[in-house]
């Protein structure tokens, strides 16, 4: 797809809003004062009419007739197109006529509306029709007659008036589009200034890589309220990022020491036999404790690929299509593999067996949870002592199982390092002994594959307990 730049976005939708509320400004504000100019136009041309027909007067001749003195006739609107006028009698004899009237439509008597628009001579006019008003004048009038009624057609220039308009529209525009201008710079500026702890950030972060893991987030991006949440996750994902390529360092460094303590051990054994004859028997011997050297080796090998399945899976996320699984099966058949090991160590296993739990999961990898965790546990445990599984339901949506021992806990220090690769809490601890530091990190690869939590926990006085939540499946 097409890059685009953010700043000309935002940039080209302030402006578009400013111009659209500047033309509707405009136009509102032209609209109303045509409105206004008009209603003031009509008013004046009706003021003028009424003025014309109040010079209609009957003359002092008898009989009486209508006559209009033009001598006291108002100024016209518009000194360069003259007001134009016309008086007819009821039955349509001509009292007074303005000069020029001859342009004038012959049917405008005749409009159905009150005012009406026409052109004369190229200049736009409005006309006021008073139709059959009554002769202001009632001097003559006999008593009980009713007055005579005559039609006005009265008609003002629309020139002067269009100007005005013309004039108020360039004026409003004009202003309009200095300010708008005048705005639109302001909020380029304020965009361009606001984006810069934006573009600051982005500095810093094209700084960072795996050499350099410092990040200082700018002044001004910590303070914005839109980007402090992402510094806030710039720094928590290069915190986790950080601590995945030390935990890689670490992982590469630990196998390739193990791996490298093998070998060496199974050269040494190599090559002590070739160093002097042996007799029949002792070779048996050596080649005995050279095969375990190479179980052992195979082990740590199983257990690293096995590792990196799991954290496979977890990465991709479990089967969709898992059979569901009975709980108390997967444990029962880890407490019968660890049992000759716990009685080789004068351990006593016990498992508390509660309801049936069923779960989505390959019973395998349950098996092997808890295979390692009371392996774990029984490694740690003083002889005579007790390590016990247990189940509880507590009838929520989750299943908490949990391995207790009663060994000598784990350091403080080392709760937040117990689930990482080859970490081993007890140093001392002999090979023939101790593990390879996988077993609860495969653990908590499996747990975290299934959507699960697992902690370990010191128990008051002495002992450990290591607690597994996993989403159970309604009975």
């Amino acid at each position: 797809m097409k890059s685009f730049s953010l700043t000309r976005r935002i940039i080209a939708t302030v402006v578009t809003c400013q111009v659209l509320l500047t033309v509707g400004l405009t136009l509102v504000a032209v609209v109303y004062a045509r409105t206004e100019l008009g209603g003031a136009f009509d008013t004046a041309l009706v003021g003028n009419a009424m003025s014309a027909l109040a010079l209609v007067r009957y003359t002092e001749k008898t009989p009486s007739v209508l006559t209009f003195d033009a001598t006291l006739l108002m100024p016209s609107l518009d000194p360069t197109h003259r007001d134009l006028y016309e008086i007819r009698e009821a039955d349509g004899h001509v009292i007074a006529r303005s000069t020029g009237w001859d342009g004038v439509p012959a049917d405008l008597a005749r409009s159905g509306g009150r005012y009406t628009d026409f052109d004369l001579r190229g200049a736009p006019y409005r006309a006021v029709v008073l139709k059959d008003v009554p002769v202001l004048d009632s001097e003559e009038d006999e008593p009980g007659e009713s007055p005579a009624t005559v039609t006005l057609i009265y008609a003002s220039s629309l020139v002067e008036s269009r100007l005005r308009l013309t004039k108020l529209a360039l004026y409003v525009g004009g202003t309009s589009l200095l300010l708008l201008l005048v705005a639109n710079a302001f909020a380029v500026w304020s965009v361009r200034r606001g984006l810069e702890p934006l573009h600051a950030l982005a500095a810093q972060a094209d700084t960072i890589s795996v050499h350099n893991w410092s990040f200082n987030a700018p002044f001004g991006a910590t303070l914005a309220t839109e980007l402090s949440p992402l510094v806030r996750a710039i720094e928590a994902v290069l915190g986790r990022l950080k601590e995945s390529f030390r935990q890689q360092r670490d992982f590469t460094n630990d196998a390739a020491h193990e791996l490298k303590t093998s070998v060496a051990i199974v050269k040494s054994t190599l090559q002590s036999l070739l160093h002097r004859p042996r007799t029949p028997q002792e070779y048996q011997t050596e080649l005995a404790g050279l095969l375990d050297d190479c179980a052992r080796l195979e082990d740590l090998l199983g257990r690293m690929l096995r590792l990196a399945r799991i954290e496979q899976l977890a990465e991709n996320g479990p089967p969709s299509k898992l059979a569901t699984t009975e709980l108390t099966s997967t444990c029962e058949a880890a407490v019968s593999r660890i049992r000759k090991v716990a009685e080789a160590r004068n351990v006593a296993v016990e498992f508390d067996n509660p309801e049936t739990v069923y779960l989505r999961a390959d019973p395998e990898d349950l098996e092997l949870i808890w295979l390692n965790l009371l392996e774990n546990a029984v490694q740690y445990s003083p002889e005579g002592s007790t390590v016990t599984l247990r189940v509880q339901r507590n009838g929520g949506a989750m299943v908490e199982v949990s391995v207790m021992d009663s060994g000598p806990g784990i350091p403080p220090a080392e709760l937040a390092h117990v689930f990482e690769r080859f970490h081993r809490g007890d140093p001392s601890r002999a090979r023939s002994t101790g593990g390879f530091g996988l077993g609860l990190a495969i653990c908590k690869a499996l747990v975290d594959a299934y959507c699960g939590t697992i902690e370990a926990i010191n128990l008051p006085g002495h002992g450990t307990q290591m607690r597994v939540h996993l989403p159970a499946e309604s009975n």
